[in-house]
């Protein structure tokens, strides 16, 4: 049972050749796109551990993506608490962790493991942010957002408007969700405009990883 003042929540998936990282296959194969997705997983999961190490009183729930927590026990360890993202698209998906985490938590923040460049202090800002603000969005720089957050302000039904019909994998996403968020009242700390790893060309901003020429 949750019961600390803040959560962050990990979006990911289970390395499976051909299933994650799609975009990297043409170029890279599907074994060498789960290489990346690998990679981006530990080097997001060392980032988390700085952070937890001096923030306190915060949960950390990994949600994966249809795949079992043996499977996902196996890769990352049992060191943490593991929940299957439910939901018919990203949104709900997204929707259903805030709602879960929300019940018992002040504030809470999500994130994906595509983005090399968040840092401890920038989790921090988006959590402190939270004590004032209803919501924190990290916008990427292809249009959509590398982290989500919202404070237990929000009602159960403003929680879900504010997934809903959004246009994923569009390079306009951030941009209707902070339409959305305004057209909810929602108060909104922006962070600053990172890079995500979606396709070859982006892998100039992961200096952490190795992968097939």
């Amino acid at each position: 049972m949750l019961s600390s003042q803040d959560v962050v929540i990990l979006f990911t998936r289970y390395p499976s050749p051909g299933k994650c990282k799609t975009r990297l296959i043409p170029q890279l194969g599907q074994e060498g796109a789960a290489l990346i997705h690998r990679q981006l997983v530990t080097h997001t999961l060392k980032i988390l551990t700085d952070f937890f190490t001096w923030k306190n009183n915060t949960e950390f729930i990994i949600y994966h993506d249809s795949d079992s927590h043996r499977m996902m026990e196996n890769w990352l360890g049992c060191n943490y608490l593991y929940k299957e993202q439910r939901g018919y698209d990203l949104g709900q998906r997204m929707a259903d962790a805030f709602l879960y985490a929300l019940k018992k938590t002040q504030n809470c923040i999500l994130l994906g493991s595509d983005c090399p460049d968040i840092t401890a202090p920038l989790l921090n800002e988006a959590l402190q942010a939270l004590q004032q603000k209803d919501m924190v969005l990290g916008p990427a720089h292809d249009g959509g957002y590398y982290l989500i957050g919202v404070s237990n302000t929000i009602k159960p039904d403003a929680c879900r408007h504010l997934f809903k019909e959004i246009p994923w994998g569009d390079d306009t996403v951030f941009a209707k969700t902070l339409e959305r968020a305004q057209e909810l009242g929602l108060n909104t700390h922006i962070l600053k405009k990172l890079h995500d790893i979606d396709c070859v060309e982006d892998l100039k901003h992961f200096h952490h990883c190795s992968h097939p020429e």
